[in-house]
């Protein structure tokens, strides 16, 4: 049955995280592409931002493959399952890209060749691709019911899943990227269930740790 509470989950976070995956994913083929064979401080600062948004891709899908696609199809399987269903499989497609680029990001950053980094470039496109059509269902078809059937606080178990299991001198540059992104009641909402201490220091710490990485990454390649 339909949850009925008014503690309902509020699916605006995920809006959030799904814009920075979008943009990150457009953008890093080109920043692979700009990199010169001999800059192997460059190549070293593109490739742990791409292993940074990997990383974060595969926490945020396996979150939703133990905590969101069950309870939906449990709850309102004749309603979802077939699209939860097909969101599943894209799940399997990205993970297999995810270790395609992984395995290719390897070798690029170990020899930092212009045929290594192409083929590092298309494989983050073909990833970037799938995840774009991923993101766009999930939004129009399942996003907008699943307050009907996720609690607040299932939600943030969701949300709390991912960040707890990336490393801690990850956070601040990862809240920072979300916060960008996000209003101030967004960003309030993505802070609402961590302890006292970061909920006071990341809205500090998290803009100023994203700013010094953008910089690093993005204004480098302008």
């Amino acid at each position: 049955m339909p949850h009925t509470s008014t503690d309902r989950a509020d699916v605006r976070d995920m809006l959030v995280v799904h814009e920075a995956f979008r943009q990150n994913y457009a953008r890093l083929p080109g920043l692979v592409r700009a990199v010169t064979t001999d800059d192997t401080e460059r190549v070293a600062v593109i490739a742990d931002h791409v292993q940074l948004i990997e990383d974060f891709l595969h926490l945020h899908h396996k979150g939703e493959d133990e905590l969101l696609w069950p309870k939906l199809l449990e709850r309102a399987g004749d309603r979802l399952g077939e699209t939860v269903n097909l969101l599943e499989s894209q799940h399997e497609e990205i993970a297999a890209l995810l270790t395609e680029s992984a395995q290719r990001l390897a070798i690029w950053r170990g020899r930092p060749t212009e045929e290594h980094g192409e083929q590092l470039a298309r494989s983050l496109e073909r990833l970037g691709a799938l995840l774009t059509e991923h993101l766009g269902i999930e939004e129009k078809d399942v996003l907008p019911l699943v307050p009907e059937y996720v609690t607040a606080k299932e939600w943030h178990e969701l949300g709390d899943h991912a960040i707890n299991a990336l490393p801690k001198s990850k956070l601040p540059v990862v809240f920072g990227m979300l916060a960008s992104l996000a209003d101030a009641e967004v960003v309030k909402l993505m802070l609402s269930t961590a302890p006292l201490v970061p909920r006071l220091l990341m809205p500090v710490l998290g803009p100023k740790a994203y700013a010094r990485h953008a910089r690093k990454v993005f204004e480098s390649a302008a």
